[in-house]
């Protein structure tokens, strides 16, 4: 294996953005390669039982001992290297760097689980395709899901310790006060969506105030409050208002989008009104439970919150998408704009983690381009990313439902465009890039 030299800052400074990006995937695959070996190792070690021979108890003992391994890195090795032994194709794709570190670590810890590994052999083909094909936090919920769907039973157990344990308690000490709480999901992406919503609130009082006495030369530097100050505040805002609300008040109005496959939905009903359903099949990506951002649900949690006010259910039909509303209009709202967020967990720029549910409903082919306010033309785009992209960045989706987006060089931003190219099929929304006019600054 050739060493790649690490080229100087002035040497990075003078070079293409694609270049530096494939000097990245060069060294990365020396990476990937090599913890694949290194894990693939410690496996056979333990199939051949060689760490007996110097009195190790465990493979995971003999990595610690040979080459001073933290307690967890053994035990990441162990888990990964069992995993490539489960995992055929996820073999011959870590032996050619093609399987990222991180993802390995995610499938360890999966077939690490004993309750799944009787669906393994079926689910190796959808867990290794969505390694090497969705973004890592995508991949994430992905596997997630697919554990909660072949360990139904002991997702649902995690899920009520995790309400049943709930707590909260509020204290001062010293010169400062401390707020400690912890619960189950459905609690927790209402909670969140709140203070999120009231932080933003904070965020544009801050704004209006500083436009007010900076003008045209405000800037977020220039904001009185830090983020961690006005989520404090907003925190503190919304103890407030609850103080002077009814009992039956709705609150501040935040919403928070339950999505389920209509199986899943139907299977969960049966089985909450007593029937005996069969099996859902974790392999199939609609029979998924989530939040609008992501966030896996347990189905009984979903049922139940389903029924209050901050919580709406949105059920996905047989393909898996959400129906065109055929609103003729600039800018995507209401429902239609619920609909294009739902189309990604988070901002679709390459590498941002905003939340979809705090993003703009993007035009992908700018409605001054004869692009139309639909869903399939629509995906979510943080406010930051949403300017930028205006500045000729292009932007479109595959057949395949992946995002990918082409400096004003026609290069490709990011790990995709390493990926084989996906077909081309027609419409506005997913024509290949070189038939694609750029996005002008008259996106939404």
């Amino acid at each position: 294996m050739s060493s790649i030299g690490v080229p100087s800052v002035a040497e990075i400074q003078n070079m293409a953005p694609g270049d530096l990006e494939a000097l990245a995937r060069e060294l990365d695959a020396q990476r990937r390669t090599i913890e694949a070996r290194i894990a693939t190792l410690v496996h056979r070690v333990g199939e051949a039982g060689a760490h007996l021979v110097d009195r190790h108890r465990t493979p995971k003992a003999w990595g610690r001992a040979a080459r001073n391994w933290s307690s967890g890195e053994a035990g990441r090795f162990v888990h990964t290297g069992a995993m490539l032994h489960t995992f055929p194709s996820a073999a011959e794709l870590a032996s050619r760097g093609g399987l990222g570190v991180a993802q390995m670590h995610v499938l360890g810890r999966l077939v690490a689980n004993p309750r799944v590994g009787e669906h393994l052999a079926d689910g190796e083909t959808t867990l290794v395709e969505a390694a090497v094909s969705c973004g890592f936090d995508d991949f994430v919920s992905v596997v997630t899901s697919w554990e909660q769907t072949a360990d139904a039973d002991g997702a649902h157990r995690s899920h009520e310790r995790a309400h049943h344990n709930r707590n909260a308690s509020a204290g001062v000490v010293g010169e400062q006060c401390f707020l400690d709480a912890h619960g189950g999901v459905p609690a927790g992406v209402q909670i969140k969506a709140i203070l999120d919503a009231y932080s933003q609130t904070e965020w544009h009082a801050d704004w209006e105030a500083g436009v007010a006495v900076h003008g045209d030369s405000m800037c977020p530097g220039l904001m009185a409050r830090t983020d961690a100050q006005r989520r404090f505040d907003a925190l503190l805002a919304i103890f407030l208002k609850a103080a002077s609300m009814e009992r039956d008040s709705t609150g501040s109005g935040c919403t928070v989008n339950l999505v389920v496959g209509l199986d899943t939905l139907q299977h969960h009903l049966e089985k909450a009104l007593g029937g005996h359903p069969q099996p859902l099949d974790p392999n199939n990506p609609l029979h998924r439970c989530e939040t609008g951002d992501g966030v896996p649900l347990d189905p009984y949690d979903m049922l139940a919150a389903a029924t209050t006010g901050h919580v709406r259910r949105v059920v996905l039909d047989s393909a898996g998408v959400v129906v065109d509303f055929g609103r003729r209009q600039r800018l995507f709202t209401g429902p239609l704009r619920e609909a294009v967020l739902l189309h990604s967990r988070r901002c679709i720029w390459p590498g941002c983690h905003r939340p979809a549910s705090q993003c703009d409903a993007d035009h992908l082919l700018p409605w001054a381009t004869a692009g139309p306010s639909a869903t399939q033309n629509g995906g979510p785009m943080c406010g930051y990313h949403n300017r930028w992209k205006a500045t000729s960045y292009r932007t479109w989706r595959d057949p395949n439902g992946h995002w990918h987006h082409y400096r004003p060089d026609g290069t490709e931003i990011g790990w995709r465009a390493a990926q084989p190219p996906a077909h081309t099929h027609s419409g506005a929304t997913t024509a290949t890039p070189s038939s694609r006019q750029p996005d002008g600054a008259t996106a939404s």
